[in-house]
């Protein structure tokens, strides 16, 4: 037997034990690959060392405008095999219940803020309305009702305090809540997109395990390998942050509630006091 026969045969022993080690991770091997397989089959892994910081903060692999553009086809063609069902989702839960769970809490925050909002806005409208009440009343040249109007023109100066505090005290605080979450949103979204990045690399490593082309197969480690530094940087930097704006939720509202509470009877409060120092 021939040298090189020889090396075929070991070429092919190591393919298969190789396709068998990948297969245990239970990806599919759907063989639908895209302009990845244009690129030279002379690549050699090789340590990952350019890194940068991209918007939201999250440390990932430097990518030309090329690898981008083709890292977008590459996410589309993995979401639409999932939804043909020729490869399997993600099994992502840990991230998908946060995901869920920030998305319920924006949600929440939020109608939190239009009903604060909203009632505040009725105070004032209410004052307004008295304001508009006891100006009328004072055209009636009636000498008993000569303190009315500067009775409702206070109530309604008082208004625009409280709408002001509310504006300032609490209505900021719930925005920068909500900013927060949201940005946290954006983040597990991003790597989202880094996890298709990983699901594809595994699907296209497991075709060229099928086809026993060494040279693919290491390039095609390599890019399954940056895709996984990159998503494992993303959870590490999605994990702390998400430790910092969790807690004490829902402490945060209940105190929330009782400083627009104070705020609230503070206004009544003064509107009662002009009344009776005007009595």
């Amino acid at each position: 037997m021939s040298s090189s026969e020889l090396r075929r045969r070991a070429n092919r022993a190591n393919n298969q034990a190789d396709s068998e080690d990948f297969q245990e991770d239970g990806s599919d091997s759907c063989p639908v690959l895209g302009d990845d397989e244009m690129l030279s089959s002379n690549t050699r892994p090789q340590r990952i060392r350019d890194v940068r910081l991209i918007d939201n903060g999250v440390f990932t692999t430097k990518k030309t405008l090329a690898q981008r553009i083709r890292g977008r086809k590459n996410r589309l063609i993995q979401r639409v095999l999932v939804a043909c069902h020729l490869a399997e989702p993600s099994r992502d839960v840990t991230f998908t219940q946060a995901q869920h769970s920030t998305k319920a809490a924006i949600d929440q925050l939020t109608a939190i803020r239009d009903g604060l909002f909203a009632h505040s806005q009725s105070i004032v409208n209410l004052s307004m309305a008295i304001c508009s009440f006891t100006s009328n009343s004072a055209r009636l040249h009636d000498d008993s009702l000569a303190d009315v109007a500067a009775e409702g023109y206070k109530i309604r100066d008082c208004s625009i305090v409280f709408s002001d505090q509310v504006e300032k005290v609490i209505l900021v605080q719930i925005d920068r809540r909500l900013a927060e979450f949201e940005r946290v949103q954006s983040l597990i979204e991003e790597r989202a997109k880094l996890v298709l990045d990983v699901d594809y690399a595994k699907r296209t490593l497991a075709v060229e395990l099928q086809k026993g082309n060494a040279d693919r197969i290491a390039e095609r480690k390599h890019v399954l390998q940056s895709a996984q530094c990159d998503c494992e940087r993303a959870t590490r930097f999605i994990t702390d942050h998400l430790k910092s704006v969790h807690p004490a939720q829902d402490d945060d509202m209940i105190a929330l509630f009782q400083e627009y509470a104070l705020l609230v009877a503070q206004f009544f409060k003064r509107g009662a006091d002009f009344v009776r120092a005007e009595a």
